[in-house]
């Protein structure tokens, strides 16, 4: 599986890394999909799935290493899934709780990053995640 990062995702990144809080979120991130398969990926937390399962939109928690509180102090990443291609796009990463945490998004915030991906995958803004040897390809 490829795990591919948008502009926005590792914006989002570089903003969270700066808190001590959330220091190990690249960490964290690669650790939750290095034992993942894109099928797996595909059904799990499926936000919208078109009617011919050729992507998904998921959200996934991803566990804070940092803070210990299991799932309620997890990340949430918003990516799309392309089972076909072997490949997800991660398009933007929040906590779910603290100073920077976000409870819930509305439909409308999901369809935006939906589109925000679909664009940074047209216009090919994106970079590959090495997720074992815990790098960023340009």
């Amino acid at each position: 599986m490829i795990v591919y990062g948008t502009e926005r995702f590792f914006s989002d990144l570089s903003s969270l890394q700066k808190n001590n809080s959330y220091s190990n979120i690249f960490n964290d991130v690669c650790d939750y999909f290095i034992d993942k398969n894109v099928q797996e990926l595909h059904f799990t937390r499926d936000i919208i799935q078109n009617s011919t399962g050729k992507y998904s939109l998921n959200k996934f928690r991803i566990m804070n290493s940092a803070m210990k509180k299991g799932k309620s102090g997890s990340y949430r990443c918003i990516a799309v899934v392309l089972p076909e291609s072997d490949a997800i796009y991660l398009g933007c990463i929040y906590p779910k709780s603290g100073a920077d945490g976000v409870d819930n998004l509305s439909k409308e915030k999901y369809k935006e990053i939906a589109t925000y991906i679909k664009e940074s995958v047209v216009n090919k803004t994106f970079k590959i995640i090495n997720v074992s040897l815990r790098i960023i390809v340009p």
